[in-house]
C-alpha cells in the first residue's frame, strides 16, 4: 500500500478515534453481547443481532484505522518555498466568474472535505493550485465548464 499523506491534526484525529473504539466501543459491545446472548438452544433477537452486527462494524473500522495509520505519512515540511501554493497550505482563492472568494487548507485525500474548507491535493482544483504562487490565475476544465481562479493568499499553519 502506497504512503498516505496526512496533516499532523488529521493524524492525531485518526488516532483518538482508534483508541476510543478499542478502548470504549469494542468493550461496551462485546459487554451487551454477553448480557444479551440467547441461552443456548434460544433464538437470538433483532436487538442481539443488532449489536453484533454494530461490533462487526467497530472491528472493520478499527481495522481500517491500524492500516491508515500504519501507512500515514504526516507531511510537515515541503521542499517549496514558502510563497507557494503545497500540501497544508491555507489558501484564498477568487473564482473569476462569479466574483465569490474561498478558502482552502489543501490536505490528503483523507481529509478532504471541501464543505468545510479541506480541499484535496488529488482533486483536479487541487491539482491546479499545487505549486503556484499569489496572484496566479488558474484555469481548469470541469464537467459544468471551464473554471478560472486567482489565488489571493497562501498562508502555512503553524504545527
Amino acid at each position: 500500500m502506497e504512503k498516505i499523506l496526512l496533516t499532523r491534526d488529521g493524524y492525531e484525529k485518526l488516532l483518538r478515534e482508534l483508541e476510543l473504539l478499542r478502548r470504549v466501543e469494542r468493550p461496551r459491545l462485546v459487554h451487551e453481547i454477553l448480557e444479551d446472548a440467547p441461552e443456548w438452544g434460544a433464538e437470538a433477537g433483532p436487538d442481539f443481532q443488532r449489536t453484533l452486527a454494530r461490533r462487526q462494524r467497530v472491528e472493520r473500522r478499527i481495522r481500517e484505522l491500524q492500516e491508515i495509520l500504519a501507512n500515514a505519512e504526516v507531511l510537515v515540511g515541503s521542499n517549496l518555498p514558502p510563497d507557494r501554493v503545497r500540501f497544508n497550505a491555507r489558501v484564498r482563492i477568487l473564482n473569476l466568474q462569479t466574483g465569490k472568494e474561498q478558502q482552502f487548507k489543501l490536505v490528503g485525500p483523507l481529509e478532504a472535505d471541501a464543505g468545510n474548507g479541506r480541499l484535496s491535493t488529488a482533486s483536479p482544483l487541487g491539482r491546479a493550485l499545487m505549486g503556484r504562487v499569489r496572484g496566479d490565475r488558474v484555469e481548469l476544465e470541469t464537467p459544468a465548464g471551464r473554471r478560472a481562479y486567482q489565488i489571493l493568499e497562501i498562508e502555512m499553519d503553524a504545527e
